[in-house]
């Protein structure tokens, strides 16, 4: 089924999900992501749905079904026809690039959940929405040019906000967004409708769709990455093959008991790289055939010894605890590729011209979404710097950014602000709120990873009851403490609990970037709060990566 038929479909009400499934939980971010994915005509999955026989729906549809969302037109929401097994979040998520705002079922009631998503077309990038986007003329807003009447209507419209006339002349403008219509319209999705026989018994139905739940979310059996690999270069002692295999998952459970959950194909580009200076099977394959099985067993170990120094890296350095707080897993890549020709194999200690380096680097390579979008070409340019002997400058000279555009720091956080905020964290040596262990109030860093959690410094009840539920999470409102802090301060007022921290020690706010102004602390300056900080964060990031 195309896009443009499945839109008329969500926006008539025709999908519905059963209320034992979880609500819509994507973030912005992941909306993002599946917007990219169809421009780009990636595969985004399919979706298993089942024609609700009418009799389950005139006696249980209402009482057991949700519709996606709650603010379609009345008449709609009573057109249910499907019931939608497994593709729930995908589906809301593509009615709310439709629509740019939807209201849906939450565990506290009824919600808003906005999105403004913009496609800069000379870049075919998508970013969620910065202060001016709207007045930019290199950013449209997708909801807008997929409902209008004409890319012409569009371009206009950007006209006259921008007061740039040219906008309307340009054909790279043109072209670009008729291909964004074009494939926001004509994108296939897929959809298997299973067979379930309804003898009248609920129970029994949800029971069969729980159990075709679990089946297509389990992994399953796959080809893994080791094997991939040892086929390409044509292992040719078994033994080697086993050792390879074996000494390759052991790798991948190491890293997971530091708390980082890495995909293989990371953990393979890194040993491409150590193997060979090289990241892509293809240029790759020729040196990996020409080596004995005892060179393709050391560069294992030298890529094992690389990653576990790269995760010290950022726990003891960044104060990363985790691959949940990294944009891009690939970021590793040449991490550990560096540490491994440049320190490790020299014998070398990190100095801290080259730390502080390193984790400017890691900043703005997260801030750019380095990796996410030209996975190939990227790597291939900064392994090959470093096998040059470039070094970090290196890393840090092929950058598109210098330093952080204010922008970035507005809106929905990202990984790449958690990344930002540890750094700053460990060179503030910022403190926990858990204000039990007076006097000795422990380091961020001296936590556990699995204690850390994101805290909203304005509670999310604050905020929805303000009427700022789409400030909820922007980046200004977040810091990372521990879980017990997180669950003591609960949703207490903030001019009540910061206050208490202020009183204590008046750090324990300063170093987390919080205005001290107390007037800031209330609701009504909420806004006023989130500039201030951002402020802050950002004066931090040039004192302390910036300085000449």
């Amino acid at each position: 089924m195309i896009l443009k038929e499945l839109f008329a479909r969500l926006e008539a009400g025709f999908y519905a999900v059963p209320e034992t499934q979880r609500y819509f939980v994507w973030t912005n971010s992941q909306v993002r992501d599946l917007a990219s994915s169809i421009y780009n005509w990636y595969p985004i999955g399919g979706i298993i749905v089942w024609e609700m026989p009418n009799s389950f729906i005139e006696e249980y549809g209402e009482l057991m079904m949700r519709p996606l969302a709650l603010d379609l037109p009345e008449k709609n929401m009573k057109n249910m026809k499907y019931m939608v097994i497994d593709g729930q979040q995908r589906l809301t998520s593509l009615l709310l690039i439709k629509r740019g705002s939807i209201r849906v079922a939450g565990p506290r009631g009824e919600v808003e959940r906005r999105l403004e998503l913009f496609f800069n077309p000379m870049e075919e990038a998508f970013e969620l929405g910065k202060r001016n986007f709207a007045k930019d003329p290199k950013w449209f807003n997708v909801t807008e040019v997929l409902n209008a009447e004409t890319v012409s209507e569009v371009l206009e419209r950007k006209a006259e906000l921008c007061g740039d006339d040219s906008v309307i002349r340009n054909k790279v403008l043109f072209k670009r967004l008729e291909q964004l219509r074009e494939r926001l319209n004509n994108y296939e999705v897929t959809f298997i409708e299973t067979k379930l026989d309804y003898l009248g018994d609920p129970l029994e139905l949800f029971e069969k769709i729980s159990r075709i739940f679990v089946t297509i979310n389990s992994k399953g059996t796959r080809i893994r990455m080791p094997d991939l690999v040892l086929a390409l270069v044509g292992a040719r002692v078994k033994r080697a093959w086993i050792s390879f295999r074996d000494e390759f998952n052991a790798i991948l459970k190491k890293s997971e008991k530091r708390g980082f959950e890495i995909s293989e194909p990371v953990v393979m580009r890194l040993y491409l790289a150590i193997a060979t200076g090289k990241t892509k099977f293809k240029d790759a394959t020729k040196e990996l055939d020409e080596k004995k099985e005892e060179e393709l067993l050391s560069s294992l170990e030298e890529t094992e010894r690389a990653l576990l120094h790269s995760l010290d890296f950022l726990w003891k350095e960044v104060w990363i605890p985790s691959s949940k707080y990294l944009q891009s897993h690939y970021l590793l890549v040449p991490l550990g590729y560096f540490l491994h020709r440049d320190v490790i194999s020299e014998g070398r200690v990190i100095s801290e011209d080259i730390r502080r380096s390193l984790v400017r680097w890691l900043i703005l390579a997260s801030v750019e979404k380095r990796y996410t979008g030209r996975l190939e070409t990227d790597l291939s340019e900064d392994i090959s710097i470093i096998g040059e002997g470039k070094g970090v400058k290196g890393l840090l000279d092929n950058l598109r950014l210098k330093s952080i555009p204010r922008e970035t720091l507005e809106g929905s956080y990202d990984e790449y602000h958690l990344t930002l905020l540890m750094a700053l964290y460990h060179e503030m040596q910022a403190r926990d709120w858990d204000l039990d262990q007076v006097p000795t109030v422990p380091f961020i860093g001296e936590l556990r990873p699995t204690e850390l959690q994101v805290h909203h410094i304005f509670p999310r009840d604050v905020l929805e009851a303000a009427g700022m539920d789409h400030l909820i999470d922007d980046f200004a409102n977040i810091t990372v403490i521990s879980s017990r802090a997180n669950e003591k301060i609960g949703d207490e007022l903030p001019s009540r609990y910061l206050k208490e921290l202020y009183e204590k020690d008046p750090e324990l706010l300063r170093r987390h970037f919080i205005p001290t102004d107390h007037e800031l602390w209330n609701v009504d300056n909420y806004e006023k709060f989130l500039e201030e900080r951002r402020k802050l964060i950002l004066g931090a990031f040039k004192g302390f990566f910036l300085k000449s």
